[in-house]
């Protein structure tokens, strides 16, 4: 029988049904039982099942677990079963089990066919899941078993093809604060607690959704519109208990979201873009926020990259202007230091900080700007000591993004001493952070630089989460009040309470032996005022605006022959 079965129509007719392209495990079953019933009755077989049990693993986020009839000659009665096992190439097992007709007895030879062609079943089953999980891991981010960006945008393709898209909602998100986790957990912890939290979203969407992850902790989902509400709820509320052998806790992470509706969209990447801008404009309100696409956000969007990709070519141009403030001693009304301030000229026009400022800050860029104004008052000093002229110490303002950089009080002194000029005609005005955490690296920072003769100050003091605890662990020389601290004269609500604050605020500056600017001053009776509680410095208007250059020169070369 084998002999013939080698060789006949028959076997051959089995290999080309089973030998069939197909893509699917499903579509491979069914030519399998198509081939077996060819050949079943030259084998004797009564019935033939398998059963597939795959363990849980990366490329297999749930494992797998299947169990089917191949061929069954429905005539009720079965001899023993024969069982072959096989080994699947990422573990587990696929074992088929054969059952010969009644009353039958399979010979050696018999034996050795049916394993052979079981073992062509079982390359053609294989050969089949293995091309079907490498397109799910092309698909798949591995590392939290979600969507891939890729898996994404085919997503979209589809639903773009069938006219479907506008049914949907775009939802671009960045967990909330997740680096958190890592302060508690070790960092495979944290892996592990990352890919729960998208395991969690997963499982809210229904199987006409998707969550596909960017990278880090970024995501971006397709929900149905009536959905939408009720998804971003809890994206906003998501508890994750994690547990170890040594420590336990739950997590309540929120996200910072942009929101999208898909009308009018004409190609995958209009979606994309769409969540993009809606993200971005929620980042701009803060961390934890939720931001919604419209045409006024993506114009302002789109105004706020134009400053990001105008900003070095306008830095190599000079394009930005460095004018000074005078900053005036409240007693003498003399000139006792300065602030360096950046103008941004361009195409003829100047430009505010206000605009432009608060992008670079976002992008990262701002540093470049704050060691090219340190440049450039670096440079001014040096041209006065040169002339033989007197100059104050200048105050040079430095962003908060500073506090993520390495050896920045080494970068700030390789400046100074580029141009050859004592480290006391130059401070550093530092911001005050929203990260309590900050504080040490602030510390150090302050530190580093007072061991290097270079005094420090704080900016818009007051206006942060953590002001007392700010002074009193950061040992700065000057601690500069923000304007809205400073009573104005005329009558309004709360204006007792700013008064109070104010006063105490420099009392206890004073105590610590630290000095106090008041900026933003612009009348006469502020001015009286700050005299009374005992303002050291005042920076602002009653006094002098920021002027460029030149003007500062003339209002310097003024100021010191009043002096005199």
């Amino acid at each position: 029988m084998c002999e013939k079965l080698e060789f006949n129509e028959k076997y051959k007719a089995f290999t080309e049904v089973l030998h069939r392209e197909v893509q699917t495990f499903e579509q491979c079953e069914e030519d399998v039982v198509q081939a077996l019933a060819i050949v079943a009755d030259d084998l004797k077989l009564g019935k033939v099942k398998y059963e597939l049990d795959a363990p849980v693993s990366k490329i297999r986020p749930h494992g797998e677990h299947r169990v089917g009839k191949l061929f069954d000659n429905q005539k009720g009665a079965y001899g023993k079963a024969k069982h072959q096992v096989f080994v699947l190439p990422d573990g587990g097992t696929m074992t088929f089990s054969v059952y010969p007709c009644e009353d039958v007895d399979y010979s050696k030879e018999e034996q050795d066919t049916q394993q052979i062609l079981l073992k062509e079943i079982y390359i053609q089953f294989s050969r089949v899941m293995m091309q079907g999980l490498l397109r799910g891991v092309l698909l798949t981010d591995m590392a939290t078993g979600v969507a891939n960006p890729e898996a994404f945008m085919q997503f979209i393709g589809k639903q773009l093809a069938t006219g479907q898209i506008h049914t949907y909602t775009v939802f671009f998100f960045n967990v909330h604060n997740f680096k958190y986790v890592n302060k508690i957990f070790p960092y495979e912890e944290g892996d592990v607690i990352l890919r729960n939290y998208a395991g969690m979203v997963d499982k809210m969407l229904l199987d006409d959704e998707i969550v596909a992850r960017l990278g880090g902790d970024n995501f971006v989902a397709l929900v149905k519109n009536e959905r939408s509400e009720i998804i971003l709820s809890k994206l906003q509320n998501l508890r994750l208990y994690h547990r170890t052998e040594i420590k336990e806790k739950e997590f309540v992470f929120g996200a910072t979201i942009g929101v999208g509706k898909l009308e009018d969209i004409r190609a995958p990447r209009d979606v994309m873009a769409r969540a993009s801008i809606a993200y971005q404009a929620a980042r701009q309100k803060g961390s934890g926020t939720v931001a919604f696409y419209s045409t006024e956000i993506q114009n302002k969007i789109m105004e706020a990259q134009g400053i990001i990709a105008s900003f070095l070519p306008a830095l190599e141009a000079h394009e930005f202007v460095v004018y000074y403030q005078p900053k005036v001693d409240v007693n003498t009304n003399k000139i006792c230091g300065a602030e360096a301030l950046v103008r941004w000229m361009h195409e003829g026009r100047l430009i505010p900080p206000v605009q432009f400022i608060p992008q670079l800050e976002r992008e990262g860029s701002v540093c470049r700007l704050d060691y090219y104004v340190l440049e450039e008052t670096c440079r001014f000093i040096r041209k006065r000591l040169d002339e033989g002229k007197k100059v104050p110490c200048i105050s040079v303002n430095f962003s908060r993004r500073h506090l993520e950089e390495d050896y920045l009080v080494k970068k700030i002194v390789n400046v100074i001493d580029k141009y050859g000029i004592d480290h006391g005609y130059i401070e550093i005005e530092l911001t005050e952070s929203e990260d309590f955490q900050n504080y040490e690296i602030m510390s150090e920072i302050v530190d580093g630089l007072r061991s290097e003769g270079i005094a420090t100050s704080i900016d818009d003091f007051g206006t942060g989460y953590s002001s007392l605890n700010m002074i009193k662990k950061v040992d700065l020389n000057v601690i500069k009040i923000d304007k809205s601290f400073i009573p104005m004269e005329t009558e309004y609500p709360g204006k007792e309470t700013d008064m109070v604050m104010f006063v105490s605020i420099v009392d206890l500056v004073r105590k610590l032996g630290k000095k106090t600017i008041a900026e933003g001053v612009e009348t006469k009776e502020q001015l009286q005022y700050l005299r009374q509680v005992g303002c050291d410095i005042v920076q602002g208007y009653v006094f002098d605006k920021p002027m460029p250059e030149s003007e500062f020169e003339v209002r310097l070369e003024q100021g010191y022959k009043d002096e005199e």
